[in-house]
């Protein structure tokens, strides 16, 4: 555990906790403004999935790493790229425009039509994602919402774990639990979203590693000896 006072881990505690909790907020409210109605039970049972799944990763990211925890809750870095700065809203957007159209299309107009079977394997992936994104975060302590490189916290390379594999491990993660997710939630047409919002973070991953390249002097080695971005043997 890191060397953090009791005061200070309570309040980081408090404040994960409050952003955990506006954002599944949000994400109920958009679920079930896009389905008109609140009797939904795939909606209901998503985010009981979910926040299930999110309690036992948030505590133990806030036990063993409390930094990391600080430091995905705070305001945008000085030294944050353009290109970034960019992205977040447009990802922020496309996150919402996901969960409205889920319900949009669910529900409201029923559109869509997944197989149930493939719904309840998605289902199970849902903590399996969660639990492969908190390893993640115990791999990588930098592993920050924006890009920036942490100086103040002797911000090295990482390597070794899921990042031996592929560079951008929870970007992966991401992209296969918001697709698992479209998947629990019946919508097809949420799944095309999060297809764009994959496209995005693959985007993404230039700027971030442009900026890497620059201010992490070991970062371009790394490149070349871990040669898969996102999936090992794809891309």
């Amino acid at each position: 555990m890191n060397s953090i006072n009791s005061r200070t881990l309570a309040f980081i505690a408090i404040k994960i906790t409050i952003v955990i909790i506006a954002e599944l907020l949000v994400t109920a409210f958009l679920l079930f403004f896009g389905a008109g109605t609140v009797r939904w039970a795939g909606g209901w049972i998503f985010l009981l999935l979910v926040t299930v799944s999110l309690i036992p990763a948030i505590i133990g990211l806030v036990i063993h790493d409390p930094a990391l925890v600080d430091s995905r809750t705070r305001l945008s870095p000085s030294d944050q790229p353009l290109g970034d700065k960019l992205f977040v809203p447009i990802h922020t957007g496309l996150i919402l425009l996901w969960a409205l159209v889920a319900g949009f299309d669910s529900v409201r107009h029923q559109w869509s039509h997944v197989p149930f079977a493939l719904r309840l394997a998605a289902a199970a992936f849902i903590p399996v994602a969660t639990w492969a994104g908190y390893r993640t975060m115990r791999e990588n302590p930098y592993l920050t919402t924006t890009v920036t490189v942490q100086a103040d916290r002797a911000h090295r390379v990482v390597d070794t774990g899921a990042y031996a594999y592929v560079r951008h491990p929870f970007y992966s993660v991401t992209i296969a639990y918001q697709a698992c997710a479209s998947l629990v939630l019946g919508s097809w047409l949420s799944l095309a979203v999060a297809g764009a919002v994959a496209l995005l973070l693959a985007l993404r991953i230039g700027i971030e590693e442009k900026h890497l390249e620059e201010q992490l002097a070991d970062y371009a080695s790394y490149k070349l000896a871990t040669p898969w971005r996102l999936f090992p043997g794809i891309w």
